[in-house]
Formats: structure tokens, C-alpha cells, sequence
């Protein structure tokens, strides 16, 4: 045990007893690996804060990110923040969706009307759709999973996360947020829980083609006639293909914001624990509770 404790001690890394105790016999070790060369940065950060707001790494159920890219592809990559590949593959999906009519088609089958929804499909379209779709369920399954790894190793290594990014154009803070008001925030109008959490650019994005499902589906129009009572003038007034979008839309922007949220509130904790911890090492703090994944 002696030559363990030497070897290790020589190597840089801080040995204590389980528990606190400073018994030699104790058979159980805990060994802090952010002592190993603590003037190194570590090799993984958990977070990056940026003038667009915080990037993080979280566990998150595979499944429930490949359920997301189900509802709409893009989404279970924006969910962990590979925001380039949830960009490109949410506009694939809206373009491509409308010049195939799925969604029409979705409409119609629902409804009963099977040859309708077999002629208004455009075969040119729909197999080139289908690939990309099935292509970014598989993908974001895989990216969780690796997500996921990444996320553990960078919990072992501690990083301490920044803590604001001042820039001539914004300002970027880590600070608390309330997860709630963030998900009504997205319910209202889906982008606003995101710019909320000082994600600018999905935010605006979202503001950006939530606008244009309102406008193409005609949602507004058939909102104002249903309130006059004219039930069947608002059902004709509006787009199946576009208005099948927003459910999707909605869901997806709730719950992105509801995370993202949580995800402040995390990182504000451990890196409040940090800070104390490098601030007054004597003395055990602990400010916050067990932090759960």
C-alpha cells in the first residue's frame, strides 16, 4: 500500500482515505484526477460559453434524442447542440417535406383518404426525403452515445466552466435561470425560450420559421374565424402541409428551452463549488446538493 501511495503521490495525484479517514489501513483510495498537472488545461470542457450563449455536454437517454429527430429531423442534433447539422437537416426537412407533399399526404391518410394521399406524393422527392430522415434518426442515436462518454470523462476531469463573455456586441453570462418560464416562453412563440437563455442564433431562427408556419398555414386567419364562430370557413382556411409542421415545432422548442435552463443552473452550481473550493481549500464546503445527471 506504501509504494502505491508513493508512486501515485509522485505522479501528482492527492490521496485520501475513503470517507475522510486518514488510516493506513483503509483499503478503499479516492484519487482526485484534476491534481494530476493542475496547471494544464483539461482535455475536455463540459461547457463553452460564447457570445451565442452556452454549449454543454449532459447525459442524455439516446432514445429520447432519436425520438426528437423522429418528430423532426434536426432536432435531436440541436438538443446536443450540433447546431450546424440540426440547421442544415431541419431546412432539408421543411423543403424537401413541402416539395414531396408528406405531410398533405400524412393528412389525408389519417382522414381515411388513401388514394388522395397517394396521388398528391411526389416520387421524385419522397425517396431522397426518406434517406436524409432515416439518416438523422440513426445519427443523433449515435451522437448521444458518444455525447454521453464525452460528458463522463469531462465530470472526471472538472473543468471549472467560465463564467460570462463580454464582446462589443452582447453580453454572455452563466447564470440561474427558471426552466419554466423558459418552456412557456417557447409555447408562446417557440424561439423566445431560447433567446431567453441567450441562444441567439437558434432563437432567432426559430422566431424566423415559427413566423413562416403562422403565415403559411394560415393559422392566424383560421384563429380569427373560429373566434366569429365560422368553424368551417377557419377548417378550409388552413394548409395541412405546413400547419403539420408546428406541433412538432412547439414540442421540440419547450422542451430545448425547459433543458438548456436546467443546463444554466447546473453549471452555475458547479461552478459556484469550484470557485469556493480553489477559493478556501481548507474547509469542506458543500453549498449545493448532490448534483444528479
Amino acid at each position: 500500500m506504501r509504494v502505491i501511495e508513493a508512486r501515485l503521490a509522485a505522479s501528482g495525484y492527492r490521496i485520501s482515505g475513503a470517507r475522510g479517514s486518514q488510516k493506513r489501513h483503509e483499503k478503499e483510495i479516492a484519487i482526485d484526477l484534476s491534481s494530476l498537472h493542475p496547471s494544464r488545461p483539461a482535455r475536455r470542457q463540459q461547457a463553452l460559453l460564447s457570445q451565442d450563449g452556452l454549449s454543454s455536454l449532459r447525459w442524455q437517454d439516446p432514445r429520447i434524442i432519436a425520438w426528437w429527430s423522429v418528430a423532426f429531423p434536426g432536432f435531436g442534433h440541436f438538443l446536443l447542440h450540433q447546431f450546424v447539422r440540426g440547421f442544415l437537416l431541419s431546412a432539408w426537412e421543411v423543403i424537401i417535406n413541402t416539395a414531396a407533399h408528406v405531410n398533405e399526404a400524412i393528412v389525408y391518410s389519417f382522414s381515411g383518404r388513401y388514394a388522395l394521399a397517394a396521388e398528391v406524393l411526389e416520387p421524385r422527392w419522397v425517396l431522397a426525403y426518406a434517406i436524409v430522415y432515416l439518416f438523422a434518426i440513426w445519427d443523433s442515436y449515435v451522437k448521444a452515445v458518444e455525447n454521453n462518454k464525452q460528458f463522463h470523462l469531462a465530470k472526471l476531469e472538472g473543468a471549472r466552466p467560465a463564467v460570462a463573455v463580454i464582446k462589443p456586441w452582447t453580453i454572455a453570462s452563466l447564470s440561474p435561470k427558471r426552466p419554466a418560464a423558459a418552456m412557456f416562453c417557447s409555447m408562446f412563440f417557440p424561439g423566445l425560450g431560447q433567446l431567453y437563455n441567450n441562444r441567439l442564433g437558434l432563437g432567432f431562427y426559430g422566431v424566423f420559421w415559427w413566423f413562416v408556419y403562422l403565415t403559411m398555414s394560415r393559422s392566424h386567419e383560421a384563429f380569427l374565424l373560429l373566434l366569429n364562430g365560422r368553424l368551417k370557413e377557419a377548417t378550409a382556411a388552413l394548409d395541412p402541409q405546413w400547419l403539420l409542421f408546428m406541433p412538432s415545432v412547439i414540442g421540440g422548442a419547450m422542451y430545448d428551452a425547459y433543458m438548456t435552463a436546467r443546463d444554466h443552473n447546473r453549471l452555475f452550481r458547479l461552478e459556484q463549488a469550484c470557485y469556493f473550493a480553489e477559493r478556501y481549500p481548507p474547509f469542506p464546503l458543500r453549498l449545493f446538493g448532490r448534483e444528479k445527471e
